[in-house]
C-alpha cells in the first residue's frame, strides 16, 4: 500500500496514483456496467427465443438437436453369411431328388439375400432420415440467427412488439458495451482483473472496508480464490473418504453376514451330528437289550 500524506493511494498499471475514493468510484461504475450487461444478455436471449417462437410458421416445427451420428445398425451377422451358403452347397450333394436339392438351394440363398437387403435398406433409411433431420435443424438455427429487430409490414402486432423490445435491448447493450470499453481503456485495472465478475468482487472488498488500495484488493482476491479452491479440495477429499468409509462398512457388514451364515451352518452340522450319534447310541442299546433278552 502506498501513502500520500497519510492517505492510502493506489498505483495503476501505467504508474498513475489514485485516491481510494477514485478507485471505489471507478470500480462501482465498472461493476454496474458488467451487471447490467449480464441482465441485457439474458433479456436478449429470452426475447430472441420469444421472437423465434412468434415467427415460426407451420413449416418450422420445434426441432431438437439430432443424434451426433445416424442410428445405423451393426453390420450384418457373419454367421448366417457363412452358414447358409455352406449348408445350401452341402445340401446339393445330399441323397435327395435333384429338384428338392435345387429348391432348397434357391430358397436358402433367397432368404439370405432378402434378409441382407432388408438390413441394408433399414440403414439407408436411417441415414436418410438423420440427414433430413440434421438439415431441418440447421435451417431452423440459421433462421433464428438471421432474425432481426426490424419491423416490417408483414409482422403481426405481437411480432412487432417483440421486435421493438429486442431492438431496445440490443441498442442498450451496444451503448453500455462501448461505455465499458472506455472504462477499461482508462487502464486502472490490469486486463486479467477486468474479466467476468472480478471487478464486482474487488468493489465489494472496498465497500466492506476490508481494503484501501487496489494492491490490497488484488492480494485479498487471490487469497480468497486460494481458500475457496482449498475448501473445494477438502470437500472433495472428505467426500472421497466418506465414500471409502461407506465401502469399508458395507464390506464389513457383508463379511459379518457371511461369518454368521458359516457359524449357523456349522451349528446345524454339529446339531445334526449329535442327533445322529444319539440315534446310533440308542440303536446300539436296543440291539444289545434284544440280544440279552
Amino acid at each position: 500500500m502506498s501513502d500520500v500524506q497519510g492517505a492510502p493511494v493506489s498505483v495503476t498499471p501505467d504508474g498513475r496514483i489514485l485516491k481510494r475514493e477514485e478507485v471505489v468510484a471507478y470500480l462501482k461504475k465498472l461493476s454496474e456496467h458488467i451487471l447490467f450487461l449480464g441482465r441485457l444478455e439474458k433479456e436478449i436471449t429470452e426475447t430472441r427465443a420469444e421472437l423465434a417462437e412468434a415467427t415460426r410458421g407451420e413449416e418450422n416445427e420445434v426441432l431438437s438437436l439430432p443424434e451426433p451420428s445416424p442410428p445405423i445398425k451393426d453390420p450384418y451377422p457373419l454367421l448366417p453369411k457363412i452358414a447358409i451358403p455352406v449348408f445350401s452347397i452341402a445340401f446339393l450333394f445330399a441323397d435327395y431328388p435333384l429338384w428338392q436339392r435345387i429348391l432348397i438351394f434357391l430358397v436358402a440363398w433367397a432368404c439370405l439375400l432378402i434378409s441382407m437387403g432388408h438390413h441394408a435398406n433399414e440403414n439407408d433409411k436411417a441415414q436418410k432420415e438423420w440427414e433430413e433431420k440434421r438439415a431441418a435443424y440447421d435451417r431452423e438455427v440459421e433462421r433464428i440467427q438471421n432474425l432481426n429487430s426490424v419491423v416490417s409490414s408483414e409482422d403481426t402486432s405481437e411480432t412487432a412488439e417483440i421486435k421493438k423490445r429486442l431492438e431496445t435491448a440490443e441498442t442498450a447493450y451496444q451503448k453500455i458495451s462501448a461505455s465499458k470499453r472506455e472504462l477499461e481503456n482508462e487502464n486502472i485495472l490490469a486486463p486479467n482483473y477486468r474479466k467476468e465478475l472480478i471487478p464486482c468482487f474487488l468493489y465489494s472488498l472496498f465497500t466492506q472496508g476490508r481494503v484501501n488500495t487496489l494492491s490490497e484488493a488484488i492480494n485479498l482476491f487471490h487469497t480468497e480464490v486460494y481458500q475457496m479452491e482449498q475448501k473445494e479440495s477438502q470437500e472433495r477429499l472428505r467426500e472421497e473418504m466418506r465414500m471409502h468409509q461407506d465401502a469399508i462398512m458395507l464390506q464389513q457388514e457383508l463379511n459379518m453376514e457371511r461369518i454368521s451364515l458359516q457359524i449357523e451352518n456349522a451349528k446345524n452340522e454339529i446339531e445334526m451330528q449329535i442327533l445322529l450319534d444319539s440315534l446310533y447310541t440308542t440303536d446300539m442299546i436296543n440291539r444289545i437289550w434284544r440280544e440279552l433278552s
